[in-house]
């Protein structure tokens, strides 16, 4: 009864917010499609799951000679509640209600003699006979590779710089890959889906196909970014790469480590904006399908098959939502549960339970322990995928609320202040800069007295549409607190970030303001930047630095962009 009513409640609650159904998000043709993708896992974990088999087998071989011990007994269950919880998943659909009936007949409690033994005999054969076979209708596939670094594609000729680039990117943790044409560079594709293309635009063939592969890339859905380098540098070059959805123009020549910059950049963002899953579940192929469902719908997935470790992964990771499994050694998924929302920090991340037993008792414990929803196993694609991405799309919701400032658009102080930190750590691992910028409204008091406090909210609004339109996507662009805004720059060094800092001040000081009087008027504001590592290890220290700069900025005359001490001198707008 229970089951039912949630999934009614889910559905009325969808309606309002637009969230997307099971028959919305995935079209019959391609249900289909994506459980043949996942039955196409089999080959990799079939050895895995018959050694599983096995050992149901030696505790029913132990039962027909009157030896069965508790331990062989415990894990003869285990075993077989794994083999009904995953099979299923893979095509046997048969082969989990086998493996849930041979669970029942190993469970505490259950009468286990040996004149039972002949009839369990059978059902353990019969469920071997269905592993052994194919999984009806199953697709040939592979697995993505074990390999979680991002991939970089260089679609270049140029052998020499190609494997400077490899080398560079290995120390950034970046996986690299070769093409030295497009044709080859299009076969890559079809197997693996980059993360960044990089690709030149001087193939001897023709380098309208490389701007057409660029286009293609711009179009699937997610977008595959895609850097130009050539020695090209013609502005109509530069507009038929904006043209095709190009993320960034190289001149050649350039040093390595400055082309790998402008990756880092755009991975940034894309990690910034993917949503993150962490999966807790001590079975490896309840795992691996997860990674295989939601990783090509761009929803990063963190696996963990150690309990144990899950505070550690979970403060290191930052996920958006958690997926656990109820039955774990050493810790149950209900357990873990009424930790984190017992926690004021995690307590509204939402919980996902994945289940073999949907009994009204153990959907009462888990909704008792805090979870939002649970996805009885084994895991059925399309089904999961649904629930999981309602999930996270009700969370994004919530976090437009929490994270934003409701006048500008741009981050709250608690949003940014997060993030700035996880930049810093992705600074320090990659030794990449951070630029840190505070910004101040200049005598922002004399316009709200002068001129009212709906003048001074237009202004504040105009300040954050600016500051949105001059940042990149993966940029921190916030306001912590009254005519105080903040900016993070990752990859940019201070100088650049002075630079960047003043042509924004000089666009905002272009902007008109009018008075319901029909006076107008125009405003200015100052700055002060610091950059990681050189003014601080941590954000308090930037800040500290970067509120010293805006101090000698604002006590030289205002209307300007400052940077910390023993930086350059000040730049004038």
């Amino acid at each position: 009864m229970i089951p039912i009513e949630l999934d009614e409640l889910a559905r009325q609650a969808s309606e309002p917010l637009k969230l997307s159904s099971r028959s919305q998000s995935e079209p019959p043709a391609q249900a289909q499609d994506l459980t043949l993708a996942v039955a196409g896992l089999w080959p990799r974990f079939k050895g895995a799951i018959l050694g599983r088999v096995e050992v149901v087998e030696q505790a029913l071989s132990a039962l027909l000679e009157g030896d069965l011990r508790d331990e062989l007994r415990r894990k003869a269950e285990q075993e077989a509640h794994k083999l009904a919880g995953s099979v299923g998943s893979f095509g046997f659909q048969e082969a989990s209600r086998l493996a849930l009936e041979i669970e029942r007949s190993f469970r505490p409690g259950s009468t286990l003699v040996v004149e039972q033994a002949l009839s369990l005999l059978e059902t353990v054969k019969a469920l071997r006979r269905e592993l052994e076979s194919r999984p009806a209708g199953s697709a040939q596939s592979t697995l993505p590779a074990s390999d979680s670094r991002p991939v970089l594609l260089v679609v270049d000729s140029d052998q020499d710089l190609a494997q400077h680039l490899v080398e560079e990117a290995g120390n950034r943790g970046v996986r690299t890959e070769m093409a030295i044409d497009l044709s080859v560079a299009r076969d890559f594709i079809a197997r693996v889906r980059p993360d960044v293309v990089l690709v030149d635009l001087s193939f001897p063939q023709d380098a309208q196909s490389s701007l057409k592969l660029m286009e293609q890339l711009s179009a699937w859905d997610p977008p595959v970014p895609v850097l130009v380098l050539t020695a090209f540098d013609s502005l109509i070059d530069r507009v038929e790469v904006a043209r095709r959805g190009g993320r960034g123009f190289l001149r050649k020549p350039l040093p390595p480590s400055e082309a790998l910059d402008s990756v880092m950049q755009l991975l940034t963002g894309i990690n910034a904006s993917e949503d993150k899953v962490m999966a807790v579940d001590d079975d490896p192929q309840v795992l691996a399908t997860l990674k295989f469902l939601l990783e090509p719908k761009r929803i990063r997935v963190i696996t963990l098959a150690e309990p144990l470790r899950f505070w550690e992964v979970l403060e290191r990771t930052s996920p958006n939502l958690l997926v656990l499994d109820v039955e774990m050694d050493h810790l149950s998924g209900i357990e873990l549960c009424r930790v984190v929302r017992n926690d004021p920090r995690w307590h509204g991340i939402p919980i996902l339970f994945l289940t073999g037993h949907a009994d009204a008792e153990t959907v009462q414990k888990v909704f008792a322990a805090g979870a939002d929803d649970y996805v009885r196993k084994p895991v059925v694609g399309p089904e999961l995928l649904t629930r999981i991405s309602n999930r996270l799309e009700h969370a994004r919701l919530v976090r437009s609320f929490v994270e934003t400032d409701p006048l500008t658009g741009v981050d709250n102080r608690r949003k940014s202040t997060s993030t700035l930190n996880q930049f810093i750590r992705l600074s320090s691992r990659q030794r990449q800069p951070l630029s840190f910028a505070i910004l101040d409204l200049d005598q922002f008091k004399r316009i709200n007295d002068s001129y009212g406090h709906a003048v001074g909210d237009q202004v504040l609004r105009k300040l954050g549409t600016v500051l949105l339109k001059a940042f990149r996507g993966e940029d921190v662009v916030a306001r912590w607190g009254g005519e105080e805004f903040t900016v993070g720059m990752y990859g940019m060094r201070l100088q650049d970030a002075v630079q960047r800092m003043t042509g924004v001040l000089e666009a905002f000081r272009q902007e008109v303001f009018t008075t319901s009087a029909g006076e107008q008027f125009h405003v200015t504001f100052s700055a002060g930047v610091a950059q990681f590592p050189k003014h601080g290890k941590d954000l308090q220290a930037l800040y500290r630095a970067a509120d010293d700069a805006l101090y000698q900025a604002k006590k030289a005359g205002r209307n300007q962009v400052q940077p910390a001490k023993s930086a350059p001198s000040t730049v004038c707008a």
